[in-house]
Protein backbone atom coordinates (compact mmCIF):
# COMPACT_ATOMS: atom_id res chain seq x y z
CA UNK A 1 0.00 0.00 0.00
CA UNK A 2 1.31 3.33 -0.71
CA UNK A 3 1.07 6.83 1.52
CA UNK A 4 0.95 10.28 0.31
CA UNK A 5 1.60 12.79 3.36
CA UNK A 6 2.22 16.96 3.81
CA UNK A 7 3.50 17.71 7.02
CA UNK A 8 4.47 21.06 8.67
CA UNK A 9 8.31 21.52 9.38
CA UNK A 10 9.89 18.88 12.04
CA UNK A 11 6.13 16.75 11.78
CA UNK A 12 6.86 14.85 9.14
CA UNK A 13 8.37 11.35 10.72
CA UNK A 14 4.89 11.87 12.84
CA UNK A 15 3.04 12.26 10.28
CA UNK A 16 3.90 9.24 8.21
CA UNK A 17 4.04 7.37 10.69
CA UNK A 18 0.61 8.22 12.02
CA UNK A 19 -1.67 5.20 11.65
CA UNK A 20 0.85 3.39 14.64
CA UNK A 21 0.11 6.28 16.27
CA UNK A 22 -3.45 6.30 15.65
CA UNK A 23 -3.36 2.60 16.86
CA UNK A 24 -1.23 2.60 19.54
CA UNK A 25 -2.19 2.09 23.47
CA UNK A 26 -1.22 5.81 24.72
CA UNK A 27 -4.10 6.96 22.09
CA UNK A 28 -7.73 8.07 23.42
CA UNK A 29 -10.28 8.02 21.56
CA UNK A 30 -13.00 11.02 21.61
CA UNK A 31 -15.64 10.64 19.14
CA UNK A 32 -16.37 7.74 17.20
CA UNK A 33 -19.28 7.21 14.58
CA UNK A 34 -18.83 7.24 10.94
CA UNK A 35 -15.12 8.57 11.44
CA UNK A 36 -13.20 7.99 14.40
CA UNK A 37 -10.91 10.90 16.54
CA UNK A 38 -7.84 10.16 19.15
CA UNK A 39 -6.23 12.22 21.31
CA UNK A 40 -2.74 11.02 20.43
CA UNK A 41 0.41 12.03 22.47
CA UNK A 42 3.84 12.70 20.66
CA UNK A 43 7.32 13.93 22.11
CA UNK A 44 5.53 15.32 25.21
CA UNK A 45 2.39 17.45 23.55
CA UNK A 46 -0.79 15.77 22.16
CA UNK A 47 -2.55 16.49 19.15
CA UNK A 48 -5.76 15.15 17.75
CA UNK A 49 -6.27 13.02 15.03
CA UNK A 50 -9.26 12.17 13.26
CA UNK A 51 -9.68 9.02 10.79
CA UNK A 52 -12.12 9.41 8.29
CA UNK A 53 -13.92 6.19 7.50
CA UNK A 54 -13.00 4.50 4.13
CA UNK A 55 -15.35 5.48 1.47
CA UNK A 56 -17.33 3.27 -0.84
CA UNK A 57 -15.93 1.74 -3.52
CA UNK A 58 -17.16 4.88 -6.08
CA UNK A 59 -15.86 6.87 -3.73
CA UNK A 60 -12.37 5.07 -2.99
CA UNK A 61 -11.77 6.12 -7.19
CA UNK A 62 -12.83 9.80 -6.64
CA UNK A 63 -10.69 10.55 -3.82
CA UNK A 64 -7.99 8.43 -5.62
CA UNK A 65 -7.53 10.33 -8.89
CA UNK A 66 -10.52 12.95 -8.87
CA UNK A 67 -11.22 14.55 -6.14
CA UNK A 68 -9.12 15.97 -2.79
CA UNK A 69 -9.78 13.29 0.46
CA UNK A 70 -11.56 14.96 2.98
CA UNK A 71 -8.31 14.46 5.08
CA UNK A 72 -6.14 16.64 2.55
CA UNK A 73 -8.73 19.11 2.31
CA UNK A 74 -8.93 19.75 6.03
CA UNK A 75 -5.37 20.67 6.28
CA UNK A 76 -5.86 23.10 3.40
CA UNK A 77 -8.94 24.24 4.49
CA UNK A 78 -7.42 25.02 8.29
CA UNK A 79 -4.01 26.23 6.68
CA UNK A 80 -6.54 29.02 4.86
CA UNK A 81 -8.17 29.53 7.68
CA UNK A 82 -5.04 30.70 9.40
CA UNK A 83 -4.04 32.45 7.01
CA UNK A 84 -7.10 34.49 7.44
CA UNK A 85 -7.03 35.40 10.91
CA UNK A 86 -9.60 32.72 11.73
CA UNK A 87 -9.05 30.37 15.00
CA UNK A 88 -9.45 26.45 13.99
CA UNK A 89 -7.06 24.13 15.56
CA UNK A 90 -3.35 24.70 13.93
CA UNK A 91 -2.80 22.17 11.53
CA UNK A 92 -0.21 19.74 12.04
CA UNK A 93 -0.68 17.10 8.08
CA UNK A 94 -2.33 14.92 6.65
CA UNK A 95 -1.96 10.60 5.12
CA UNK A 96 -4.03 9.43 2.54
CA UNK A 97 -2.71 5.28 1.90
CA UNK A 98 -3.24 4.01 -1.50
CA UNK A 99 -3.48 1.39 -4.08
CA UNK A 100 -2.84 1.89 -7.54
CA UNK A 101 -6.62 2.34 -8.21
CA UNK A 102 -8.03 3.19 -4.70
CA UNK A 103 -7.65 5.73 -1.68
CA UNK A 104 -7.98 3.35 1.70
CA UNK A 105 -7.68 5.07 5.12
CA UNK A 106 -7.04 8.91 5.02
CA UNK A 107 -6.38 10.90 8.62
CA UNK A 108 -6.07 14.50 9.57
CA UNK A 109 -3.83 15.46 12.03
CA UNK A 110 -4.00 19.25 14.49
CA UNK A 111 -2.92 20.26 17.77
CA UNK A 112 -4.81 20.00 20.27
CA UNK A 113 -7.67 23.13 21.34
CA UNK A 114 -8.44 23.65 25.16
CA UNK A 115 -11.80 24.78 24.71
CA UNK A 116 -14.23 25.30 27.73
CA UNK A 117 -17.41 24.73 25.87
CA UNK A 118 -19.27 23.92 22.61
CA UNK A 119 -21.19 26.45 21.66
CA UNK A 120 -24.21 24.05 21.56
CA UNK A 121 -24.36 23.88 25.23
CA UNK A 122 -25.16 27.74 25.31
CA UNK A 123 -27.80 26.96 22.96
CA UNK A 124 -29.17 23.99 24.70
CA UNK A 125 -28.98 26.17 28.44
CA UNK A 126 -30.98 28.31 28.88
CA UNK A 127 -29.59 29.36 31.91
CA UNK A 128 -25.91 29.35 31.06
CA UNK A 129 -23.30 31.81 32.55
CA UNK A 130 -23.10 34.98 30.57
CA UNK A 131 -25.64 33.57 27.51
CA UNK A 132 -26.85 36.41 25.81
CA UNK A 133 -23.08 38.02 25.79
CA UNK A 134 -21.97 34.70 24.27
CA UNK A 135 -24.40 34.50 21.56
CA UNK A 136 -23.88 38.46 20.84
CA UNK A 137 -20.07 38.16 20.23
CA UNK A 138 -20.44 34.28 18.54
CA UNK A 139 -22.67 36.21 15.85
CA UNK A 140 -19.48 38.83 15.13
CA UNK A 141 -17.40 36.01 14.63
CA UNK A 142 -19.77 34.72 12.00
CA UNK A 143 -20.15 38.28 10.74
CA UNK A 144 -16.08 38.10 10.77
CA UNK A 145 -16.17 34.96 8.55
CA UNK A 146 -19.03 35.45 6.00
CA UNK A 147 -16.75 38.93 5.88
CA UNK A 148 -13.82 37.32 4.88
CA UNK A 149 -15.27 34.70 2.20
CA UNK A 150 -15.81 31.91 4.46
CA UNK A 151 -18.65 29.34 4.42
CA UNK A 152 -18.56 26.60 6.89
CA UNK A 153 -20.97 24.10 5.11
CA UNK A 154 -20.96 21.95 8.16
CA UNK A 155 -21.82 25.04 10.50
CA UNK A 156 -23.42 23.31 13.49
CA UNK A 157 -23.32 24.03 17.21
CA UNK A 158 -21.22 21.10 17.56
CA UNK A 159 -18.56 22.59 15.11
CA UNK A 160 -18.18 25.84 17.06
CA UNK A 161 -15.65 25.18 20.03
CA UNK A 162 -15.93 28.61 22.47
CA UNK A 163 -12.88 28.97 25.35
CA UNK A 164 -12.57 32.06 27.77
CA UNK A 165 -10.34 34.78 27.74
CA UNK A 166 -9.37 38.06 29.04
CA UNK A 167 -11.42 40.24 27.39
CA UNK A 168 -14.72 37.54 25.82
CA UNK A 169 -14.47 34.03 24.47
CA UNK A 170 -12.78 33.19 21.23
CA UNK A 171 -14.66 30.66 18.71
CA UNK A 172 -12.96 27.72 16.88
CA UNK A 173 -14.53 26.08 14.04
CA UNK A 174 -13.59 22.33 13.60
CA UNK A 175 -14.74 19.67 11.10
CA UNK A 176 -13.21 21.90 8.21
CA UNK A 177 -13.41 19.41 5.14
CA UNK A 178 -16.27 21.39 3.68
CA UNK A 179 -15.42 25.11 2.90
CA UNK A 180 -15.95 27.53 0.37
CA UNK A 181 -13.82 30.50 0.03
CA UNK A 182 -15.55 33.91 -1.74
CA UNK A 183 -18.00 36.31 -2.00
CA UNK A 184 -21.04 35.21 0.26
CA UNK A 185 -24.46 36.42 -0.66
CA UNK A 186 -27.13 36.76 1.56
CA UNK A 187 -28.54 33.58 1.39
CA UNK A 188 -25.77 31.75 2.06
CA UNK A 189 -25.04 33.64 5.33
CA UNK A 190 -28.21 32.68 6.43
CA UNK A 191 -28.08 29.37 5.41
CA UNK A 192 -25.27 29.20 7.96
CA UNK A 193 -27.22 30.70 10.73
CA UNK A 194 -30.06 28.59 10.08
CA UNK A 195 -28.13 25.11 11.23
CA UNK A 196 -27.39 26.96 14.60
CA UNK A 197 -31.09 26.69 16.47
CA UNK A 198 -34.84 26.60 15.96
CA UNK A 199 -35.04 28.38 19.16
CA UNK A 200 -37.33 31.48 18.13
CA UNK A 201 -36.14 33.89 20.55
CA UNK A 202 -32.42 33.16 20.07
CA UNK A 203 -32.75 33.22 16.07
CA UNK A 204 -34.06 36.79 16.45
CA UNK A 205 -31.27 37.80 18.90
CA UNK A 206 -28.86 36.48 16.15
CA UNK A 207 -30.58 38.38 13.43
CA UNK A 208 -31.27 41.81 15.03
CA UNK A 209 -27.65 41.32 16.02
CA UNK A 210 -25.94 40.31 12.48
CA UNK A 211 -28.34 43.03 11.02
CA UNK A 212 -26.61 45.65 13.42
CA UNK A 213 -23.38 44.60 12.38
CA UNK A 214 -23.36 43.92 8.58
CA UNK A 215 -26.41 46.75 8.20
CA UNK A 216 -28.54 44.60 6.31
CA UNK A 217 -32.15 45.30 6.55
CA UNK A 218 -33.65 43.14 9.68
CA UNK A 219 -37.02 42.39 7.22
CA UNK A 220 -34.61 41.00 5.02
CA UNK A 221 -32.34 38.90 6.73
CA UNK A 222 -35.83 37.62 8.42
CA UNK A 223 -37.59 36.89 5.09
CA UNK A 224 -33.79 34.76 3.96
CA UNK A 225 -33.73 33.36 7.54
CA UNK A 226 -37.08 31.79 7.34
CA UNK A 227 -36.48 30.07 3.74
CA UNK A 228 -33.19 28.90 5.12
CA UNK A 229 -34.68 27.41 8.31
CA UNK A 230 -37.36 25.76 6.41
CA UNK A 231 -35.05 23.96 4.25
CA UNK A 232 -33.05 22.88 7.27
CA UNK A 233 -36.08 21.21 9.20
CA UNK A 234 -37.51 19.79 6.39
CA UNK A 235 -33.56 18.03 5.21
CA UNK A 236 -33.65 17.18 9.56
CA UNK A 237 -37.03 15.36 9.42
CA UNK A 238 -35.89 13.18 5.69
CA UNK A 239 -32.66 12.52 7.42
CA UNK A 240 -34.37 10.80 10.38
CA UNK A 241 -37.25 8.75 8.10
CA UNK A 242 -34.21 7.71 6.45
CA UNK A 243 -32.63 6.33 9.80
CA UNK A 244 -35.69 5.01 11.09
CA UNK A 245 -36.66 2.80 7.65
CA UNK A 246 -32.74 1.56 7.83
CA UNK A 247 -33.48 0.61 11.76
CA UNK A 248 -36.93 -0.94 10.40
CA UNK A 249 -34.62 -3.12 8.15
CA UNK A 250 -32.04 -4.13 10.23
CA UNK A 251 -34.75 -5.79 12.76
Amino acid sequence: MGIRFEAIGGFEAFVADIKDHFDSAGSETIFKKRNEVKIVPYNGRKYVVKSFKIPHMINKIVYRFFRDSKAKRSYENSRTLQKLGISTPAPIGYVEYTTPLFLMQSYYISELFEYDFEIRAVFKDKAFEERERILREFIEFTCELHRKGVFHVDYSPGNILVKRVDDGYLFSIIDVNRMRFGELDTDMKMQNLSKLSFDEEDNALMLSRYSEITGIDKVVLEEKFSRALEKQRSYLQRKQKLKDIRKTNTK
